[in-house]
């Protein structure tokens, strides 16, 4: 399959503003498996290895489309989209189209990603680069996302791990809605719990989430990913933790759902939530009978961690 990838630079007075705009035209196209190229500056807690990262003197949001029939017309919708967003919101952009092959777009996006410390305890590191742990108390999560969402470079995958160590505890069930990559079920396994379930509708990230389950060693009688509708496969199963990386609008929508696979004691890690959307989760969330009880921001991102009332 050939693929199209559009790479949006984008300058505004509100830079995370105008970067979470981008992100949604992308989502609103179904492309979530999003690079963004950043202004960095180095944090004490990334970690560098000998190839140094890449800093670039452009803001950018890269996403790939399938080269298909339709790709003219989309590539003309998402252009006069982007442009009327950028005239109400007050930011410029230009974008670069460029074809690549199967195999080049496997690559393309690897030398994006390096080994990060997303707190003092967990790091994550794709498997094509080199680590040596600072500790023996480190987690060290090996990823290879392939045609999966789910890198652990994203805020979002952040709070949802942060979360998770700050509120799971011990030999407590763990189910991961929209699992992706694996790398949320993983991290729960390193931190205790004792069986960890995933569900994705998409077949390929069921797929990789296995692989990446078995490449950090976690035991084939711990874990269980399945493709599909979350009560055609729980329904009757109930939960002691339930995390969830998806956006605001959809946690919404599977938050009836949800509830039905809680058990008295549930908590639940919500993330993929844009700062503007707080309420509309919040509202949800007590109406399905969960109490807020811890929130963090990172950028335009937020998590909302709630418990049964």
């Amino acid at each position: 399959m050939e693929w199209i990838e559009a790479r949006v630079t984008y300058d505004s007075d509100e830079i995370e503003e105008a970067k979470g705009i981008i992100m949604n035209v992308f989502h609103d196209f179904g492309v979530t498996n999003l690079i963004i190229e950043e202004q960095l500056e180095k944090s004490p807690l990334d970690y560098y290895s000998n190839e140094s990262l890449i800093f670039t003197d452009d803001n950018a949001v890269v996403g790939h489309f399938p080269n298909n029939n339709y790709i003219e017309s989309k590539k003309k919708v998402f252009n006069e989209k982007l442009e009327e967003l950028a005239e109400k919101d007050e930011f410029v952009f230009n974008i670069n189209y460029t074809l690549l092959d199967d195999l080049d777009w496997k690559d393309s996006w690897k030398k994006y990603f390096y080994t990060q410390k997303v707190t003092d305890k967990i790091v994550i590191k794709p498997t094509w680069r080199e680590y040596i742990p600072e500790s023996t108390d480190e987690i060290v999560i090996e990823i290879d996302p392939k045609m999966a969402f789910g890198t652990g470079t994203h805020p979002t995958t952040y709070l949802c791990m942060r979360g998770l160590e700050k509120h799971l505890e011990s030999n407590k069930t763990v189910l991961d809605i929209g699992t992706g990559s694996g790398i949320l079920m993983i991290t729960a396994e390193k931190l205790g719990a004792k069986k960890v379930y995933g569900i994705d509708i998409d077949e390929d990230a069921v797929r990789v989430a296995k692989e990446n389950l078995i490449l950090n060693n976690v035991s084939e009688q711990k874990f269980k990913v399945t493709k599909g509708d979350l009560l055609e496969n729980f329904g009757e199963e109930k939960f002691d933790i339930v995390v969830s990386n998806i956006l605001a609008e959809i946690i919404v929508d599977l938050l009836d759902d949800i509830k039905k696979v809680m058990n008295e004691k549930t908590i639940c890690i919500f993330s993929g939530i844009l700062i503007e959307k707080e309420n509309i989760v919040v509202e949800k969330m007590e109406k399905a009978g969960l109490e807020v009880i811890d929130i963090e921001k990172e950028g335009e991102w937020m998590s909302i961690v709630g418990r049964k009332k």
